[in-house]
């Protein structure tokens, strides 16, 4: 099996790019900063009503912790909560989740302990501090909840602490975390230096069977030739952690054609296949969209040229008809990233070149898809008035 899966993601993939259709783009709202918050890295969450959800770094109501805002169906933005560091957290970063009571959840990577915190926030903007990770380098705890957290039908969430733990790795290797509906937080899993992956980064996905998938940012093949990264410490890896609490990495990246450094939480799809993207590798460390089938082979969907994106960060969201929609950091014609859809052939369509006017630039985080195929983005800057400001959240009509 191996030798068959190292055969296929050898091969010379034949990658066409659609023409660039002209698309319907909408901006949403751009912050400003001090009024409303400043850089989004997070995705937006869409519920029922066709409000939007999200978080800011940085900015608003005299704090520069970050914000949690709203955006109603009329586009009128509120801001539902502001961080305090020494309180609330600070630097909000990934994906929220919605209960159905309407609270949202989600991680900060700063806080009163040092290392971030997981936190609930009530509809009338009243959070909780569902719990504090602490920091120091000398204890096994979890440290930097990453990427997002996930909610499970009994109500507990799970995510991904990037450090702590075991301290074969200089910060501690990371863990997969479960806090159960008490508030008490239980380690099902600790990355070490070694092949099976280390640094996990989420949001988690987990199947009907309750297995849990996602990836990790280093680890796996110790050989990995990529410049960025320090020597032997790996490209990263896409695992499974199974019922048992079993660990098995589906695919340890080996840099190059093969890509490099996934960097967001999977997508799972009705048939048990897994999609994602790697943050470098490709052609030219431009980054790939990269596919697990059911049954364990790894394919390169897509390797990006510069023109039509580099660097894809966010996760993938799919239609019913099989493509993918996804964002690059960077690249497209100006530079500046790019919104895509990848089809099931392989066939890449931009969907914006990002100018960094009143629609942004750098969009660090995936899309959000309602049921009539309208995608919704966060930027993290723009150009308007000064050279980085503080980004935009946007609409697409494909």
């Amino acid at each position: 099996m191996k030798k068959f899966i190292l055969a296929v993601t050898m091969l010379t993939l034949a990658v066409t790019i659609a023409p660039t259709q002209a698309q319907t783009f909408k901006p949403l709202h751009q912050f400003d900063s001090d009024r409303d918050g400043a850089f989004s890295e997070g995705a937006v969450l869409r519920d029922a009503a066709g409000n939007l959800y999200g978080t800011t770094t940085s900015g608003a109501l005299g704090f520069d912790n970050g914000i949690v805002f709203k955006i109603d169906s009329t586009g009128r933005e509120t801001v539902l909560f502001a961080f305090d560091d020494f309180v609330s957290g600070t630097f909000p970063t990934g994906n929220l989740i919605q209960d159905a009571a309407g609270n949202l959840y989600g991680i900060a990577e700063g806080g009163p302990g040092g290392a971030g915190v997981a936190y609930k926030l009530s509809p009338q903007g009243e959070q909780t501090l569902l719990f504090s990770f602490q920091g120091g380098l000398h204890n096994h705890t979890a440290k930097g909840p990453a990427g997002g957290l996930f909610m499970d039908k009994a109500g507990n969430i799970l995510g991904t602490a990037q450090f702590g733990s075991d301290l074969s790795c200089q910060l501690g290797c990371g863990s997969v975390f479960r806090l159960d509906t008490t508030g008490k937080l239980h380690l099902l899993h600790k990355f070490t230096s070694g092949a099976q992956g280390s640094s996990p980064i989420g949001p988690l996905v987990q199947d009907a069977a309750g297995n849990l998938y996602g990836v990790a940012q280093s680890g796996g093949d110790l050989s990995c030739p990529e410049f960025f990264l320090f020597p032997g410490t790996g490209c990263g890896v896409v695992f499974k952690l199974g019922k048992n609490l079993e660990l098995t990495v589906l695919h340890a990246f080996k840099g190059g054609k093969d890509g490099a450094v996934p960097q967001a939480g999977l997508l799972l799809d009705a048939s048990g296949n897994l999609f994602g993207t790697a943050l470098k590798g490709g052609n030219s460390e431009n980054g790939t969209v990269f596919k697990i089938s059911a049954n364990g082979i790894y394919r390169v969907l897509h390797r990006f040229s510069g023109k039509d994106g580099t660097n894809p960060n966010g996760s993938l969201v799919s239609d019913p008809d099989g493509n993918l929609y996804g964002t690059a950091q960077l690249g497209g014609t100006q530079n500046l990233g790019t919104a895509f859809q990848l089809s099931p052939i392989g066939e890449l369509k931009v969907l914006h070149n990002f100018k960094g006017l009143k629609d942004g630039a750098s969009p660090f985080a995936g899309l959000t898809r309602d049921q009539a195929g309208h995608l919704y983005g966060t930027t993290v800057k723009n150009f308007l008035i000064q050279q980085i400001q503080g980004g935009s959240v946007f609409e697409i009509t494909p």
